[in-house]
């Protein structure tokens, strides 16, 4: 299952394998306190097939399946679609969780996170009853010359595998991350690792100067972590809200961690998107680059055609019809393809209040989450977003965040919708005349 297009993956040791049950309820409630991507995918099965329709067109997307490696994008939406639409009883777990249960199957919190780099390959789908398993591979990586900075370091590297549409597994996301061992130096490691980082990372903050950009106020409450504790640790059982089980003895609660707290990023940068509808420096640029584009005529073309059809079977007015194409035309769909996130480990220790100014694992301490768009390639479809976590003004972590933001309604999804009779708002079979 192990994906072999990193020639460095020769030098990696296996340090463990684990089979993790994702299903749908108490992650998806634990996805609501913790991220939003994707927001009415949680919630509504339909919403999760209209987002995976608009997928399926793109070659690679979680791995080319064997049997469409040469297809183009109208056989593979005709292909996967079908299959797709026979399975509407699925929702689909936001990314960003999954990569949390499965990095913290494998790294204890006394152990030092410097940076969490994050790459999603393929949404994956959660059945509304049952569940998904998914495998989780571990590996030591080597470190190089960059373990001579500081003595300790781990670098790591965790992928995650799951059925893709057609059931054949597919690598859902992969982890890189730079680790110290327990009993390092967390201000050596800040002076000498994350300064640097931070610095060059900094430069990013308002590049593009009236493009979408939020600050946003986010915590993690007693009950987000007391939820969060049993999702990426199902022994941890609780007697009640106000008193629970110890941990490995502990007497406490799985501890707020890097990785809870990078659960939160894509929260606020759903927010941050939505503000493009209305972004007009955004906007502008979206439709200057847009405007005279045959595949875009081809597009709306499409839409139209769809469209009529939505009027033909009850579902539209005639006068309604081009409200409706451009509305379809501007629906987005964005995918997390890439989070990096470097943290100062001064803040992530529980003495962290006494020498940094506050510690970021206090449950309910205030942070505020600072996204500026900072790169924008619309041949790509690409967004690149700064991300930074401020306590009391200082930066507790700062990152980047790749998107990917192309229309939901491709042409091939249009046509796809046209030929098999299907209402795009229900995803339900058009009711014909009489």
């Amino acid at each position: 299952m192990t994906n072999p297009d990193n020639g460095a993956q020769k030098e990696r040791v296996a340090i463990g394998k684990a089979v993790v049950p994702v299903q749908f309820g108490e992650q998806v409630i634990v996805s609501i306190l913790y991220n939003h991507d994707a927001n009415p995918v949680h919630h509504r099965p339909d919403h999760a097939i209209q987002w995976m329709l608009g997928l399926l067109a793109a070659q690679g997307i979680g791995g080319t399946e064997e049997w469409l490696a040469g297809a183009g994008p109208e056989e593979r939406t005709y292909a996967l679609g079908t299959k797709l639409l026979a399975r509407q009883d699925v929702v689909v777990m936001p990314g960003i969780v999954l990569a949390s249960i499965c990095y913290e199957h494998f790294i204890p919190p006394t152990e030092l996170t410097i940076s969490l780099t994050t790459t999603f390959t393929y949404p994956l789908l959660v059945p509304t009853k049952g569940a998904v398993e998914v495998t989780v591979e571990a590996y030591e990586m080597p470190v190089g010359d960059q373990g001579n900075l500081v003595p300790g370091r781990r670098n790591i590297q965790i992928e995650a595998f799951g059925p893709s549409v057609t059931g054949a597994p597919v690598r859902l996301l992969k982890i890189d991350a730079v680790v110290y061992k327990a009993g390092s130096s967390p201000d050596l490691i800040y002076d000498r690792i994350v300064a640097p980082q931070f610095t060059e990372l900094s430069k990013l903050a308002g590049k593009l100067p009236g493009m979408p950009a939020l600050s946003h106020q986010s915590s993690i409450s007693h009950e987000d972590r007391r939820r969060y504790s049993r999702i990426v640790d199902p022994s941890i059982a609780t007697a009640s809200t106000d008193h629970p089980v110890s941990v490995m003895g502990s007497g406490k609660v799985w501890p707020i961690t890097e990785s809870a707290w990078q659960c939160k990023i894509p929260r606020v940068l759903t927010e941050v998107i939505d503000h493009m509808l209305h972004n007009v420096p955004y906007q502008a640029e979206v439709q200057a680059y847009r405007s005279g584009r045959p595949d875009e005529a081809e597009r709306r073309e499409a839409i139209r055609r769809y469209v009529k059809k939505e009027h033909k079977y009850h579902g539209l007015k005639e006068e309604h019809e081009a409200a409706r194409t451009e509305e379809l035309a501007q629906m987005a769909q964005q995918l997390y393809a890439r989070q990096h996130t470097v943290f100062d480990p001064r803040r992530f220790r529980d003495g962290g209040a006494a020498t940094a100014g506050g510690a970021a694992t206090a449950t309910g301490a205030q942070i505020f989450l600072d996204l500026h768009l900072s790169e924008l390639r619309l041949r790509r479809n690409i967004h690149r977003f700064y991300t930074c976590g401020r306590l009391k003004d200082e930066p507790v972590f700062m990152g980047e965040a790749t998107v990917t933001a192309q229309p939901l309604v491709t042409r091939e999804l249009a046509n796809f919708l046209y030929e098999i009779n299907h209402a795009f708002t229900t995803l339900k079979l058009f009711e014909y005349k009489a």
